[in-house]
């Protein structure tokens, strides 16, 4: 009862008050079968009975003015079974309903949460848990909700199957209690194995899922080296145990559903045997409250079995609850005052005294003072681990400063609506962000709001050096893109990237490493493409190749966490120190 209550409340939580309605449609269905039960007996008895029964149905009829005839009382019969089927499709289609709104509403509230996480919290998630949320665990939340569904329904009819003989014959109720007490505590044994099995599976399943997720990431190099025949080893290996596995759960399955209905048979043929030899009762009065029993037993198997696989989802659950509570304690903090007064992008963005550590105490930045001016190229550099990522994801908002302000023009961030600074931030890395789908939707965006769109995207693709290139493509803008692009070239990746911004009216660009992938010659064409773009936007380079920075306005050059050096590529050359060893050591 505790676990059935817990899990109501669970479901209660996410379908409201529909599942109150569920309940209630439910319970009507239940009461239509229970007055079309009650006509059994006398159907069956004919009109001269002196059943108890028949005797109140006859006052029932009399009470309305109806004369108590067979074809009233079929009438009645069906018209009762009638609603009750009416009553159970609408509360089926209501079940429906529900599922079909939670698999909408739940990933795309548990997506929204995402999104609206922290930064640093994120990082430390990974993409498996998170995608194995949102596709594979909710989608077992949604459809435990009809196997709960249908194990309250089984619950309501089986109450009724039992209160019938219950008012009838109590002796009767106490003989079955007493002789199913041992079916009980087997089927309670078969549950504890069934639940232990259901666990192994549940692990070697993700162990599984693991290895067949690593093989398909790393499938060219399986193939080129030909090792694969060792992956397919294991891969058989833990798909046996899991047949096993599955194998006992589901004859175990079996053995509580159908092993027990002989057991209950036997019982019933006893009981009648007892009644109708012994104290010569009326077998069909008998038939009729053994009839009800059997029932009763049959949903009460049928609420265990359910019950059972209900179970199975608990740690489904748990996922959605313990991913909802981290969602909601690690939001992003958004203290912005002045939400609606808009950000000049015409003013420089300032670094004041800036210094950052991570949870952990380690410390990446170390009071950093820059000035970035607007529409100008700036460019930072410095070896891996120097802050050159840490300062960007600063810029954008991603990360909060752990001691220092950073401003744009007078306004510090803390005083911003941080949403409306990135929808004007272009952002191109190294691994450049490509969806599988048209040419068209990765630039957009599936921002299809504007009625010039067409020209739009034709005009960020003429600019970003890629139009041509689409032209040839057989269907064009239509054309459908490979999983990260991979039908693509990595230059013609980074103009559709580029393009994207433009799209979207960036005014600030950041490329984050963007060319270090590329070859020479196509390098040289993206930064042709960057330059472009000079005095027109803000420019942010982030770079390892030193000679993407020559046309600089500034740069800013970092080492452990500090701003060493600051100037032009030549400045900076002549000055003979950091900036100028990185550059020979390139050039050697």
């Amino acid at each position: 009862m505790k676990s059935f209550y817990s899990l109501f409340m669970f479901y209660y939580r996410l379908a409201g008050a529909k599942l109150i309605y569920v309940f209630v449609i439910t319970t009507v269905a239940v009461g239509f079968e229970g007055f079309g039960l009650g006509l059994f007996l006398p159907i069956f008895e004919g009109e001269n009975s002196k059943s108890k029964i028949s005797l109140l149905l006859r006052e029932a009829f009399n009470s309305m003015g109806i004369e108590y005839r067979l074809h009233y009382i079929l009438l009645f019969f069906v018209f009762f079974y009638s609603a009750r089927s009416v009553s159970l499709i609408a509360q089926s289609a209501l079940v429906s309903k529900i599922m079909a709104d939670l698999l909408v509403t739940l990933r795309w509230n548990i997506a929204k949460k995402i999104f609206e996480l922290d930064y640093q919290f994120f990082q430390k998630k990974t993409s498996g848990y998170l995608n194995n949320a949102i596709i594979v665990e909710f989608q077992n939340v949604v459809f435990s909700f009809k196997i709960f569904a249908s194990v309250m329904v089984s619950t309501l009819f089986a109450a009724l199957y039992l209160t019938v003989p219950l008012v009838l014959n109590p002796t009767l109720i106490l003989i079955l209690t007493a002789t199913g007490i041992p079916a009980f505590f087997a089927i309670k044994k078969i549950n504890q194995i069934t639940k232990k099995y259901s666990i192994r599976t549940s692990h070697h399943s993700a162990g599984l899922q693991k290895i067949l997720i690593q093989s398909l990431r790393n499938y060219k190099y399986l193939k080129a080296t030909s090792e694969y025949p060792n992956i397919l080893k294991h891969i058989f290996s833990q798909s046996k145990i899991l047949g096993k596995l599955q194998f006992r759960q589901g004859f175990l399955g079996a053995i509580s559903q159908d092993g027990f209905q002989p057991f209950m048979i036997l019982i019933i043929a006893c009981i009648i045997f007892y009644y109708v030899e012994f104290k010569g009762e009326d077998i069909l009065k008998y038939l009729f409250l053994l009839y009800l029993l059997y029932s009763a037993m049959v949903r009460i198997l049928i609420i265990q079995t359910r019950f059972r696989k209900l179970l199975n989802s608990w740690g489904s659950i748990k996922v959605l609850n313990n991913l909802e509570s981290d969602l909601e304690k690690f939001k992003e903090k958004k203290e912005t005052k002045n939400k609606s007064q808009k950000i000049s992008f015409e003013k420089p963005i300032l670094f004041k005294n800036v210094s950052f550590n991570f949870d952990n105490g380690k410390k990446v930045l170390s009071n950093v003072s820059i000035k970035i001016p607007a529409n100008k190229t700036v460019a930072v550099v410095g070896e891996s681990g120097s802050g050159k990522t840490t300062l960007i994801n600063m810029l954008v908002g991603l990360l909060r400063p752990t001691e220092g302000s950073i401003y744009i023009g007078d306004r510090a961030y803390s005083e911003l609506d941080i949403d409306s600074l990135r929808k004007k931030i272009g952002y191109i890395t190294q691994e450049s962000v490509v969806f599988h789908d048209t040419i068209y939707n990765n630039i957009t965006l599936w921002n299809n709001t504007c009625g010039d769109n067409d020209e739009k995207v034709k005009s960020a693709a003429s600019k970003a050096d890629i139009d041509t290139f689409i032209h040839g493509l057989e269907k064009g803008y239509d054309t459908m893109l490979g999983e990260s692009g991979i039908n693509i070239s990595g230059g013609q990746r980074q103009r559709l990237c580029i393009a994207r911004e433009i799209y979207k009216d960036a005014k600030i660009l950041i490329f984050d490493e963007a060319t270090s992938s590329l070859d020479t010659k196509t390098e040289k064409e993206i930064q042709k493409n960057i330059d472009e773009f000079r005095g027109k936007k803000t420019i942010i380079l982030i770079a390892h190749r030193l000679s993407t920075v020559r046309n600089a306005d500034i740069i800013f050059c970092l080492k452990n966490g500090r701003i060493i050096e600051q100037g032009t590529y030549e400045e900076l050359y002549n000055a003979n120190k950091e900036f100028k060893r990185m550059v020979d050591q390139q050039n050697q």
